[in-house]
């Protein structure tokens, strides 16, 4: 499983968790300080809470009273508060999106309907209906997690999730047992303020009537510790979770041979072993407050452990959301001082024309790219075909996001709109110049070997002139990003470009002695010298604003070194650059027929045609404005038989 989703199906859980536990509390203590008009009992109550989550202090830093009302405020819609339940339930929505072709229908629709929901509330919404608010988040969190069990698959995003879910659920917990009732340690509660703080304890943790079967006559702050610490049966108790802990990391172990570190599984087991075989007399010897404190660190060494071992994080050192934890890891060879990111906006119109009816029609299309893909990452996607099609979308074994769509019998023609939007992030350093930086191979879903990109094709074959030259740059030595770019340069230099020349069929020994062609015909070039140079290399095809078509250039994986990976960098031979955060990667294959945006098949004796526009605009960027020439939007329209030669 990719990093980037099992990630985001850790914090989804994680972020789901802490927002079913933050409007529980809140509910809970909401009805118990109604029963009490004493503004004391609200500040202890409150400044508890806001202390054992760690946001007093941005609390006080607002200057608001410790009033019931206004916590309440702040808890929940308070925007400039990462754990705000508005927060959590966009930050869970956000990681969603990133993976949501992993998620089942099903879940994205809940997900995203209480977010929706959560956004058009305001502070007379919680106000007025607070509980009923409050009750409707911890219902929409339970049957998350059933919808989740019922209609995902059972492997490694389901076991990180689970993770994820026992992690925080261990974690808050521990926070609720560091409350000044149990501290005190008392033998049995016996004044009404206290007995009620006892009981909301217990509701907080959904543990009221799981107690009462264990614990019939007395509800005192000695055993109230004992079941949420040390029940070995309800699911809540931190033992219970530790317990999780240390048979989904195994699942993970025996699942994910290439994992070597077995930190993240030493730390569960200490703690789980820990909480197995200690008495609460040994916890009161140890001292309640300094046990708990040791059992939040433990449990934020193994989330950093799990992050470093199977997220490739290093970032995690604090568990209390900050932003929505989706992070995409971008490698780079030298230091960047600052990043760029863009926005880009891109709209595909295709159009097939046929003589005469046809049946069993079916249209394969690349001209989305995945959600994720090193530092782009496609926010929404939006389509419309016309006539409506049968639909099923899939992963080829390079990656790329394919649709397929079926028509039974088509009179005339088919029109199909594609509408989407991409952000993306480069980083430049303090000259201004773009750093080297690029994907690493394992955070794509591509399965093919990167030998398979050192070899020709009939797209990408060789000529004695591309061999010569080849022998050339490489005679000259240096690392294999400097040989790159030097074919980079030689590939621009050795070809102009002029449209109507070449065609889609164009091999790249007839575009080097034609010393012509389009952007298809520079990147095959470029790939020819780039294998017979021994680097492994691959087309893309994508999106650049002034194009007006679909764009093509190339990726090249340059080796590691030190503690860098490998990665996939790219090279515009075209406009001879390398790529920045312009450009959209679509998708990637050996050569062009592997990657054609628009292919398929039909029965029937009439010709087709094929008329295609692309529009791309720069919506939004960084700072860096000198990278941008002043024309970022470009349409143009032009008609092929069959398919569409790249331009």
């Amino acid at each position: 499983m990719l990093s980037r989703t099992a990630e985001s199906c850790f914090w989804i859980a994680r972020y789901t968790e802490r927002a079913e536990y933050t409007a529980r509390l809140i509910n809970v203590h909401y009805q118990l300080l109604l029963e009490s008009q004493n503004q004391r009992d609200q500040n202890v109550i409150w400044r508890w809470y806001l202390e054992s989550t760690g946001q007093l202090a941005l609390y006080e830093g607002h200057g608001l009273p410790l009033e019931t009302m206004a916590v309440m405020q702040f808890l929940t819609l308070d925007h400039a508060n990462p754990n705000a339940l508005v927060n959590l339930i966009s930050a869970a929505r956000e990681n969603a999106r990133g993976i949501q072709d992993q998620l089942s229908s099903e879940v994205w629709h809940h997900i995203n309907r209480v977010h929706l929901a959560w956004k058009a509330y305001t502070p007379a919404s919680i106000a007025t209906t607070p509980h009923r608010l409050l009750t409707e988040v911890q219902d929409t969190c339970y049957t998350l997690h059933g919808i989740m069990a019922s209609t995902m698959l059972h492997d490694e995003g389901w076991t990180f999730y689970r993770l994820g879910k026992d992690i925080e659920r261990a974690n808050h917990t521990t926070r609720l047992l560091v409350h000044p009732i149990l501290l005190q340690m008392s033998s049995e509660s016996t004044e009404l303020s206290d007995l009620h703080q006892c009981v909301a304890i217990l509701k907080s943790a959904s543990a009221y009537e799981a107690y009462r079967k264990v614990s019939r006559s007395v509800v005192s702050p000695e055993k109230i510790v004992e079941f949420l610490l040390l029940n070995e049966y309800f699911p809540r108790s931190v033992r219970f979770c530790t317990r999780g802990h240390r048979q989904h990391i195994e699942r993970l172990m025996n699942k994910s041979a290439g994992v070597s570190d077995r930190e993240p599984a030493r730390l569960i087991g200490q703690l789980a072993a820990d909480l197995d075989f200690v008495t609460l007399e040994e916890v009161h010897e140890m001292g309640l407050e300094s046990f708990l404190t040791e059992v939040l660190r433990q449990l934020d060494r193994i989330t950093m452990a799990v992050s470093r071992t199977y997220f490739r994080s290093e970032d995690t050192h604090d568990v209390r959301i900050s932003s929505p934890r989706r992070h995409l890891r971008l490698e780079h060879h030298e230091a960047v001082v600052h990043d760029v990111k863009a926005l880009l906006s891109a709209r595909i119109q295709f159009t097939y024309t046929y003589e005469a009816p046809v049946t069993n029609v079916r249209t394969i299309m690349r001209v989305a790219p995945h959600q994720h893909y090193g530092n782009q990452r496609r926010l929404d996607v939006r389509w419309h075909m016309d006539p409506p099609a049968d639909y099923r979308h899939y992963t080829d074994a390079f990656g790329n996001l394919v649709w397929q769509m079926d028509h039974a019998r088509v009179e005339k023609e088919i029109t199909c709109t594609v509408d989407m939007r991409v952000g993306t992030q480069t980083g430049y350093l303090s000259d201004g110049t773009l750093a080297v930086q690029g994907t690493d191979p394992q955070d794509t879903d591509c399965t093919v070997a990167s030998s398979e990109f050192t070899r020709l094709t009939h797209l990408v074959d060789r000529s004695e002139a591309l061999v010569r030259l080849g022998e050339r740059l490489r005679g000259g030595g240096g690392a294999p990003g400097k040989l790159a770019e030097a074919i980079l340069h030689h590939v621009h230099a050795a070809l102009r470009y002029e449209q109507g020349r070449t065609h889609i069929g164009t091999t790249a020994s007839e575009a080097m002695a034609l010393g012509s062609g389009v952007c298809q015909d520079y990147t095959h070039v470029m790939l020819s010298l780039c294998r017979l140079a021994s680097l492994p290399a691959r087309y893309v095809s994508g999106l650049l604003p002034g194009e007006g078509q679909m764009h093509a250039w190339v990726e090249v994986l340059l080796p590691g070194s030190g503690q860098k990976l490998p990665m996939w960098v790219g090279y515009d031979p075209t406009h001879q650059r390398r790529c920045d955060e312009r450009y959209i990667t679509v998708a990637v294959g050996r050569d062009y027929q592997d990657i054609a945006p628009t292919s398929g098949y039909y029965e029937g004796e009439a010709k087709n045609r094929l008329d295609m526009a692309v529009s791309v605009t720069l919506e939004s960027h960084g700072p860096t404005e000198r990278w941008y020439s002043g024309h970022n939007q470009a349409t143009a329209s032009t008609s092929y038989p069959d398919e569409q030669q790249q331009q």
